[in-house]
């Protein structure tokens, strides 16, 4: 079976006071929303990795969570422990840097910003504050920064997820 799955992946910033009124603006029919931190994504390609990564899981049966959204969180956060894949959600009352992948049609991603107040901003740039964040979360060595160069950091941890993908 070959799906035809477009992903969309969208970066800026939206408020969320309680989290449950927001991802029930966010189930919008056909179209799955997945919110990650952008503090904890080391770039666009991170987000659309743990996707489509998630994406082939869920459609071979392969599934850890019970939602498609879920899914591309654990992936994303290179982990099973929904626990600890939270950390990279958002968090209620207050404004989030995020990176939203969206699996749908385009009008999934205008649905989605009509229904969240999303504004879109740069939030994906790698600041030092982002570079610790991203090794504390990952568990990334500074032995592994002096063999391969902070600007390795993304595929360490896309070698992270594919790690996860094989053992989970």
């Amino acid at each position: 079976m070959n799906l035809q799955i477009e992903i969309f992946i969208i970066e800026g910033s939206v408020y969320a006071g309680s989290l449950k009124d927001f991802f029930k603006k966010i189930n919008i029919e056909n179209c799955e929303v997945a919110i990650l931190n952008a503090d904890y994504v080391a770039g666009r390609e991170h987000a659309e990795f743990a996707a489509k990564k998630a994406i082939k899981s869920w459609f071979k049966g392969k599934k850890v969570a019970r939602t498609l959204p879920m899914e591309i969180l654990l992936y994303a956060s290179a982990t099973r422990q929904i626990n600890r894949a939270l950390e990279m959600g958002i968090k209620e009352n207050r404004n989030n840097r995020v990176v939203a992948v969206i699996v749908g049609s385009k009008s999934c991603v205008e649905k989605f910003k009509n229904s969240t107040g999303f504004r879109e901003e740069n939030v994906l740039e790698m600041t030092e504050e982002k570079i610790e964040n991203l090794k504390r979360f990952f568990d990334i060595k500074d032995e592994e920064i002096e063999v391969t160069g902070e600007g390795k950091i993304p595929e360490i941890i896309r070698e992270r997820i594919v790690i996860y993908d094989i053992l989970k």
